[in-house]
């Protein structure tokens, strides 16, 4: 089907894109076939892409990429103490090829780096709650 047919077979794009993201949501973890996704939805897989480009400006393989990437950003600032490998692992992305890359390209910053901040903030926290005292913020020369 050409594009300009596919597109006007996909009557609800935004309910697509809505129901796919839904479904990345509970399922990213895991193997994802972009089939049983469009299945899932009802449609087929040239109608996500579709509903994908108009409404996100990315494939529905990218999405998948995208919200995967966004869960180990959250994961490493929540955790930044568990260990890279078993936090890109679960979130989806064991199989990706150049996740650092990748994490780099998607949020401007090295993940090694990201990382060491999310330690970083993570000790002051906890230094914080354990000395709340206003002369406990004050660097002593």
């Amino acid at each position: 089907m050409s594009s300009s047919l596919e597109s006007l077979a996909c009557a609800s794009p935004l309910q697509l894109v809505s129901g796919a993201l839904a479904y990345f949501g509970l399922h990213f973890r895991d193997p994802i076939q972009l089939g049983d996704l469009a299945k899932a939805l009802d449609t087929s897989l040239d109608c996500l892409d579709v509903s994908f480009d108009r409404i996100r400006g990315m494939t529905t393989a990218q999405a998948l990429q995208d919200h995967r990437l966004n869960q180990l950003f959250l994961s490493l600032t929540d955790q930044p103490r568990q260990g890279l490998g078993s936090a890109i692992r679960a979130c989806g992305l064991g199989q990706t090829a150049g996740v650092p890359t990748l994490f780099e390209q998607t949020f401007g910053i090295p993940m090694p780096l990201f990382l060491l901040t999310c330690r970083r903030a993570a000790d002051d926290r906890l230094f914080r709650r354990q000395h709340p005292e206003v002369e406990a913020l004050v660097i002593q020369p």
